[in-house]
């Protein structure tokens, strides 16, 4: 039945020889096969739908092919996924699996091993495909379609009523907190943007951004109303927050993919954050991506006891904490955004704001939103 097909081939490798190799071995089985340097060079490839078969080799710079591999089922791209390692480490291999890796090859590679692979990952990719457009032809009917219509019509009113329930309830408690968040949220999206980070995941990291301080509301007003320096037991109890949000959030299904990011927003990049010290790679990128953020928003705002540092200090701290708080291949990015750009954003964030803001108090008055009231929205919701 597939006999005529041949697949749309993506090889991603960080060395060139390799990759020449790969492409003179597959390019005749294939019907297009292009080679890339990076995961990150491949992600807007995958994105854009073209491909039916990616070959990563495991160990690159960056981003690595286990991570590409997290993305493609995170995001539910519809390729296959076959490794390449010279190093098999029994972890990695089982992590692979795990997420459905379509094959895992090990270095030297012989010619008909990698034919028999892309052949066989191929077959199986195109049965999948037949038969999920049959179970989709079963459910095809003008009701069903009108019906799916008016449900996503709710569902979307609804997310939208429950996100600024949330924030609104961070306002509640702590005005600055709130509009910190929004800041937040738009530097994270514009930084994420230029990182390659998938179009597909970009709003849940958005929502992630916006309610990443969303656990503060569980934590005592002597605490995170302070204006002192807090005490190390404050600082242990403030420190909750990162996994009080996630528990809130986890608990609104449309939000559990941010509740991860909100966790590990506080992790470093040399292993000395929280709440789980993890490091490097293992700390999610959206969460990598968020410190920059939250950095720059911390440095760029008046504080009770100082004024902001500014822009140009954001950039000088972040290049002297790159390789401990920071992720190195991030940072790279980051600097390349001019101060312009970065003082752009801010002022039209808070010009939206000012919009909002004068829109609501023009409007009736509204029940206050306290946090036993947003507990009620929650428990509603899960």
């Amino acid at each position: 039945m597939f006999a005529n097909l041949k697949p749309r081939v993506l090889v991603v490798d960080d060395e060139p020889q390799m990759r020449s190799a790969l492409q003179a071995a597959l390019e005749p089985r294939a019907d297009f096969l292009r080679t890339v340097a990076s995961a990150h060079e491949a992600l807007n490839a995958i994105e854009s739908g073209e491909y039916d078969i990616v070959i990563s080799d495991m160990y690159m710079p960056g981003a690595s092919g286990l991570d590409l591999l997290n993305l493609a089922q995170q995001s539910h791209w519809d390729v296959a996924v076959i490794l390449i390692t010279g190093r098999p480490e029994v972890e990695e291999v089982v992590s692979a699996m795990r997420m459905h890796v379509s094959d895992f090859l090990f270095k030297p590679l012989k010619i008909e091993t990698l034919t028999d692979s892309l052949d066989r990952t191929f077959h199986r990719l195109l049965s999948k495909r037949e038969a999920r457009d049959y179970r989709t032809s079963l459910e095809t009917s003008l009701q069903r379609r009108t019906l799916d219509e008016t449900a996503l019509s709710y569902l979307e009113t609804n997310y939208s009523a429950t996100l600024n329930s949330l924030v609104a309830a961070l306002d509640a408690r702590e005005h600055e907190t709130c509009a910190h968040s929004f800041r937040v949220r738009a530097y994270t999206a514009h930084l994420a943007r230029l990182a390659g980070y998938p179009p597909s995941l970009l709003p849940q990291l958005e929502n992630a951004a916006l309610l990443h301080d969303i656990g503060k509301i569980a934590i005592s007003d002597t605490i995170l109303l302070k204006r002192g320096k807090l005490t190390d037991e404050e600082f242990l109890i403030m420190k909750q927050h990162t996994w009080l949000g996630q528990e809130i959030l986890q608990k609104i299904s449309f939000l559990q993919p941010a509740a991860k990011i909100i966790r590990h927003h506080h992790e470093r990049f040399d292993g000395n954050g929280y709440p789980d010290g993890l490091a490097g790679e293992d700390i999610p990128l959206g969460a990598r991506i968020f410190g920059f953020a939250d950095t720059l928003d911390a440095m760029t705002s008046d504080r009770c006891y100082r004024a902001a540092p500014g822009v140009v200090a954001a950039r000088e701290e972040i290049i002297r904490c790159t390789g401990k708080q920071f992720d190195p291949k991030l940072t790279e990015v980051f600097l390349k955004v001019s101060n312009e750009t970065w003082n752009q954003i801010r002022q039209q964030v808070e010009d939206e704001r000012f919009i909002e803001t004068t829109a609501a108090y023009s409007a009736e008055a509204q029940v206050p939103l306290t946090p036993a009231r947003v507990q009620e929205i929650v428990s509603r919701l899960a």
